[in-house]
């Protein structure tokens, strides 16, 4: 190859690898951060959702999360709406008894701060049966 081939070849490489430096690095994208306070008053009641806030988190494409494809039992289910259209994809993470669950949810459409979001939050049990089902109406932090 002469130096003409060689200097090509280098540069090409460059701007492939500048275009995936930008791509990563880029804060296009985001997730909703669902935080969730959980009681559980004994072994015998149902878990009850005594707080939920939801905040919009920019990130990168490919920082962003994706969903968990396990279901966990028991565990809580999480999905966010807008408008009556699904913004993300459920997720699910397990139950461990009485606390704050923050539960990252990935997006397939992106709001923004301030607008008002329904999370859907699904409370499965050991047995993966829906226990309690509710939907939250809340803005976006």
């Amino acid at each position: 190859m002469n130096s003409r081939t060689m200097i090509i070849i280098f540069l090409l490489i460059g701007v492939v690898l500048a275009a995936g430096i930008y791509y990563t690095t880029q804060e296009d994208a985001a997730y909703i951060d669902v935080q969730v306070n959980l009681t559980q008053l004994d072994n015998s009641s149902p878990p009850r959702v005594d707080n939920l806030t939801a905040k919009l988190v920019p990130t990168t494409k490919v920082s962003e999360p994706k969903g968990n494809p396990n279901f966990f039992a028991p565990g809580i289910l999480v999905q966010p709406l807008m408008d009556a259209e699904i913004i993300g994809r459920w997720t699910s993470v397990p139950y461990n008894g009485t606390g704050q669950y923050n539960i990252k949810v990935g997006l397939t459409k992106y709001p923004q701060k301030g607008d008002f979001v329904m999370i859907t939050i699904r409370l499965m049990d050991d047995n993966g049966e829906e226990g309690q089902s509710l939907t939250y109406y809340t803005p976006l932090e």
